[in-house]
Formats: C-alpha cells, structure tokens, sequence
C-alpha cells in the first residue's frame, strides 16, 4: 500500500520539477506537450513543469545475451546456439522515438539472422559467421539508433531431437 503511495509521490514531484541531471553515460530528450523538441546531453537541464517530459536512457557500451534457438544447418545437422550482441546507442533521438524495447528488437533481429545465415551453412563453417552476422544486423538496427559493436556465437551444440509422436497419429 505504501509502495504505491510513495510511487504516486515520486511520480508527481517528477513532473513538477523544473530541472533534470543527464548522467555522463546518458543521454536525453526533450519532449513538449509530446513534440520532440532537442537532444540533451549529459548536465543539467531546465524544463517547463506540466510542459515538459525528458526521456533518457543509457548510450555506452551494453551486452545483451540472446536466448538459446535451434536451428537445422544446411548438412541437415540440428544444432542449438546461443549468441551475445555488443551495442551502444548511437541516436538516442531515433531511439527514444522509435522502438520501444531495446532488448526485444535486438533480440528478434539477432534470431532472425542467425536462423538465415546458418540454414544456408554447413555444420563446420558455423564458427565463421560472426562477423556476417554482425554486419548484417548493423544494417537492420541503424533505423532505431542502435550501433552494433559485435555478435559472438557464444555456445554452439549438435542437438539430437526425437518425435514421440507421428503427425499422422494426431492428425488422423
């Protein structure tokens, strides 16, 4: 009860104070009645209260783990792989205002790569994808102000994989 007592608090004196502190690390945005209206950088910065919104979010350096897929390579070979992406923001303007979780667009992009590039590779040429990877999700996250700095292929493993059941059990 009091969480959100203190929550409504915090959130009201948010919108009422004139100022905001960009961390060095950060970067912002000014939005006036939700037009956008400059980019701030790191420092103090006036605001109109009521008028103003300032988003911010963090700019360095960041890793993101993308989940475990498994994917069929073209021998045919199941394998299981894990990858990490390097990436910092290099637009907070277009990042702010154009994708909403970070984590999820890079993630799904990642994945949708990764199945693309390793469909058309055999098991032995796997390890040498990294930097195709890489390149190609630079191209597909630029248009949200995301730099990719690098995507390593963490784990790689032959999975086998059993049907318990017929598809024509179940379907007939």
């Amino acid at each position: 009860m009091f969480d959100k007592l203190i929550e409504l608090i915090s959130q009201f004196i948010d919108y009422i104070k004139f100022w905001e502190v960009i961390n060095p690390y950060e970067k912002g945005i000014l939005l006036r009645l939700g037009k956008f209206k400059r980019v701030l950088d790191n420092g103090f910065h006036f605001k109109r209260p009521f008028f103003d919104v300032v988003e911010k979010d963090i700019v360095v350096t960041q890793t993101l783990t993308i989940p475990s897929q498994t994917i069929n390579t073209k021998d045919l070979k199941e394998i299981t792989i894990k990858s990490v992406v390097k990436y910092s923001i290099a637009d907070i303007k277009l990042f702010l205002t154009e994708v909403y979780d970070r984590v999820d667009a890079i993630s799904d992009t990642t994945m949708v790569i990764n199945k693309e590039l390793i469909v058309k590779t055999n098991l032995d040429g796997i390890h040498l994808l990294d930097g195709e990877i890489a390149k190609k999700l630079r191209v597909q996250v630029k248009k949200w102000g995301i730099e990719i700095e690098s995507v390593c292929l963490t784990d790689i493993t032959k999975t086998n994989s059993f049907r318990l059941f017929n598809e024509n059990i179940l379907n007939g």
